[in-house]
């Protein structure tokens, strides 16, 4: 069974401060979403496998690292707004490769519905695969991207998702289809509204990462 992390962090709160605010402008939004999906990128890559490396010090001595081979995961930024968590992965990860899948939502009967996925063929290339999405809401997008990458091969207990917010209505759902999925999120919150926005939320991300 998979697990779902709450990341308890005491800088998440700050980040959550400007990006729930109304007043907050675009580019304070853009840096608070950046600097919260570092956060979320540290947790992701928990577990990862390691290789033995020697380096030299500068004082002529050998010493051992244990270092992650950064192409062997696979960023996948749900657009649009997924991209605003990507460049934190990437800032850790500057090797990974990158994906994406495209999913749009009908605002009146809330079906997700894929319009792009570059995700590879060659699953054996890639240990681990983390999907970029700031919002979990119903969960049908993330469900959806998810079809997309098992029917691929990709094996969920190698998946993980990152979300800045959930509810536990998509958590629910992601977890009822892929149970070996791990999660994890920055905040769980306690509804949605009738447009099916989480609440309290922070509106959303997709437009106020880019067009307000």
């Amino acid at each position: 069974m998979g697990t779902v992390k709450v990341i308890d962090h005491p800088l998440a709160g700050n980040y959550f401060r400007v990006l729930r605010n109304r007043d907050t402008r675009v580019e304070d939004f853009r840096q608070a979403m950046y600097r919260l999906g570092l956060l979320l990128a540290v947790e992701a890559t928990r577990g990862l496998q390691t290789a033995v490396a020697s380096v030299v010090t500068p004082l002529d001595v050998e010493a051992t690292c244990h270092c992650v081979e950064e192409s062997s995961v696979l960023l996948v930024p749900i657009l649009r707004a997924g991209l605003g968590l990507l460049d934190s992965f990437l800032e850790l990860l500057p090797g990974a490769k990158v994906a994406h899948i495209g999913i749009s939502r009908d605002h009146v009967t809330l079906e997700a519905r894929p319009y792009l996925d570059s995700v590879p063929e060659q699953v054996e290339d890639f240990e681990r695969v983390i999907i970029l999405d700031p919002m979990l809401a119903t969960g049908n997008s993330i469900t959806k991207a998810l079809e997309i990458i098992v029917n691929k091969g990709y094996d969920p207990r190698r998946i993980v998702m990152a979300n800045a917010l959930a509810t536990q209505q998509g958590i629910g759902q992601v977890q009822g289809k892929f149970p070996e999925m791990d999660i994890i999120t920055g905040v769980i919150d306690p509804t949605m509204n009738d447009k099916a926005y989480i609440v309290p939320g922070l509106g959303d991300a997709g437009d106020r990462l880019y067009l307000f």
